[in-house]
């Protein structure tokens, strides 16, 4: 039985491959995309979005999200790590599809609606969205099957300061709205994302086996690569955002625990994801009344690279 989701998402070169794996994983049914910016503006992202299911043949709602933080001042989009075009700079034809009549917030709310208990929500940008759907209805936290981030660290350290992942660092305010907010979610932080690495012999067996997905992401995956060698010093990228995406579906590669989740909205350590395991602090009245979610914190890196593999090959074989 499939998992239907959303995927809110600022496509991105790391959201390709999540967009992809979402599209070519039997277990998942992408009934559409909600764009935000992040890695490029919102509307960018929404064309994007659009693009790449053009590319691939397949049919999905798009909807335009929130273009701004709630209340902090808006960062510089991440073109130096994802290309002008959000795509490494390859140049693919900008899709003519329709976006969606409703924002992304009004899209999750009245989606919600219309299937309640059946979606779950995997969120790979800053979550503003999110947020701003919290405010329209608060009521969908007991509608969404789940839903699960792509962001923050725990006890990595971050990549857009020395405490703080970008997704979480774009929209901190969002963030704690949504970590403070009972629906069912699960974190997958740079604790898991990091020990992944995509390296271009990976990715030249990827598009060998699979030309249309693999060879598209081995073109974007030069300029990527670039960045994580000239700033991170390894000959490879990390595909963080996919990581959501095979929570779904397998779950057994990561070690996960539960507990409370915050974020630091001002000050030097602004965009910090705080996590704090069940039953520690019960003495501190903050955490008294912050509901429990689950954290992944461990990761198989050679199951999840193999099963990555297998799933873009199976789609196209």
């Amino acid at each position: 039985m499939s998992t239907k989701i959303i995927l809110d998402t600022d496509p991105g070169i790391d959201d390709t491959m999540a967009i992809f794996y979402a599209i070519a994983h039997p277990e998942i049914e992408l009934i559409a995309m909600t764009s935000i910016f992040g890695n490029v503006s919102a509307k960018e992202a929404a064309h994007n979005a659009c693009t790449l299911l053009d590319y691939v043949g397949v049919d999905a709602d798009v909807a335009k999200g929130a273009g701004k933080p709630l209340v902090a001042e808006p960062r510089p989009h991440s073109y130096h790590v994802h290309g002008e075009d959000g795509f490494g700079n390859v140049n693919l034809s900008l899709s003519e599809k329709p976006l969606h009549e409703l924002s992304s917030a009004e899209y999750l709310v009245e989606k919600t609606k219309a299937h309640p208990g059946e979606i779950t929500i995997v969120a790979v940008g800053p979550l503003t969205n999110l947020a701003l759907a919290l405010d329209m209805d608060p009521q969908i936290v007991n509608r969404v099957k789940e839903v699960v981030v792509m962001g923050g660290v725990v006890y990595h350290s971050g990549n857009a300061s020395p405490v703080a992942e970008a997704n979480i660092l774009n929209d901190p305010h969002a963030a704690e709205k949504v970590f403070a907010a009972s629906w069912p979610l699960v974190l997958a932080p740079m604790d898991v994302t990091m020990p992944v690495v995509f390296t271009p012999n990976y990715f030249a067996d990827l598009a060998d086996a699979a030309p249309k997905m693999g060879g598209l992401m081995k073109q974007m995956a030069k300029f990527y690569i670039r960045f994580y060698k000239r700033y991170h010093g390894f000959d490879g990228c990390v595909p963080h955002d996919v990581m959501a995406l095979t929570y779904l579906t397998a779950p057994g590669m990561f070690l996960r625990k539960r507990g409370s989740l915050s974020v630091v909205t001002e000050g030097i350590a602004v965009g910090q994801t705080v996590f704090v395991p069940s039953g520690k602090f019960k003495h501190v009245a903050f955490w008294q009344n912050r509901p429990q979610h689950d954290v992944l914190l461990e990761i198989d890196a050679n199951m999840f690279l193999s099963h990555y593999f297998q799933t873009i090959e199976n789609w196209e074989a």
